[in-house]
């Protein structure tokens, strides 16, 4: 058996090699190591084509949940591949200015960064194999259970008061207490506006009568120059929805241009055709005032759309 002072001088020695590891060039050395193989392996994500075999499966998982892919256009939302691969420089950035002098001392012998590089390859590169993996699995047993819990958030959104399709005065504060689902359309939008407008009727239609009544989807015009509430009455006749269930709101175009800016719907009209490229996106209220869910197009939205609402209507009421 090893003597008391034996085991004294182990533990002492762990101790000295933990805190010449974190003080020393090894930890920033891993560090800025991992950061710039986490780059390097978004950077393949973003332009790994999504096709039927199971890497593109799992390239349109990543770039749904990461990039803010929506697969009905094709196309990612540029803020969260911007925040994806900034907050690691950032980051980086802070760690060789605390950690220059250390650096400094291997940066001459760069064969020293080989073990800490690698390592730090290995365990992001072992991360992608993980999640890799884990989607094949998924796919293969079925359905991906919405993860309510995990994807929640608690925003609150900004306070609006605009006009329906029917001419009404429609305020967000007026429909407290219910659960109020948001997105962006405009009247002569021929694509997915309607695939928009369809999504919601269709998820509509799985409430019970009961969850129906506590349920308001709220379309803000992306077009409010245009979109007077007589042109967005001709879309609601056309689609077969009315009020209180389906609310098609416009306004002063400087207010309802900041409302969507502020709900992060984004868009951007092509100056040739008129056609404004927006994202497709279904913001969930819940009773207490805020934003729980973000939706988008596609039938796994769909169906988490349906259960989000439902989960979102049992829960209870706001209480003033």
């Amino acid at each position: 058996m090893k003597s008391v002072d034996q085991r004294q001088e182990g533990r002492s020695r762990r101790f000295d090699w933990i805190v010449e590891t974190f003080t020393g060039w090894r930890f920033p050395a891993f560090a800025l190591s991992l950061i710039v193989v986490y780059e390097a392996a978004v950077l393949v994500m973003l332009f790994l084509p999504i096709t039927d075999d199971a890497l593109g499966r799992f390239a349109e998982e990543f770039k749904t949940w990461c990039f803010g892919y929506d697969p009905a256009t094709g196309r990612s939302q540029p803020m969260y591949l911007i925040l994806m691969l900034t907050e690691p420089l950032i980051l980086g950035a802070v760690l060789a200015a605390v950690y220059w002098k250390q650096l400094a001392q291997v940066v001459r012998e760069p064969l020293r960064l080989l073990p800490p590089a690698g390592i730090a390859a290995l365990i992001l590169l072992g991360s992608f194999a993980f999640l890799f993996q884990l989607s094949e699995e998924t796919l293969t047993r079925g359905e991906l259970p919405f993860p309510a819990e995990r994807v929640r958030t608690a925003y609150l959104p900004p306070p609006f008061e605009f006009v329906d399709h029917e001419g009404a005065p429609l305020s967000l504060r007026a429909l407290e207490g219910k659960v109020v689902v948001l997105t962006g359309i405009y009247a002569s939008c021929a694509f997915t506006c309607p695939m928009l407008l369809a999504q919601a009727k269709r998820a509509f239609a799985q409430l019970d009568p009961t969850e129906q009544d506590q349920v308001s989807f709220v379309a803000i015009t992306l077009d409010p120059k245009t979109d007077t509430p007589e042109v967005l009455a001709k879309l609601a006749s056309g689609q077969g929805i009315s009020a209180p269930a389906f609310h098609l709101v416009t306004g002063e175009p400087a207010k309802v241009e900041g409302i969507l800016d502020r709900l992060g719907i984004e868009r951007r009209r092509d100056p040739a055709t008129g056609v404004i490229d927006h994202t497709n996106l279904f913001l969930l209220v819940d009773r207490g005032g805020r934003i729980a869910y973000r939706f988008t197009l596609g039938e796994r939205q769909e169906r988490w759309l349906i259960t989000a609402l439902q989960q979102l209507v049992a829960e209870p009421p706001l209480v003033n």
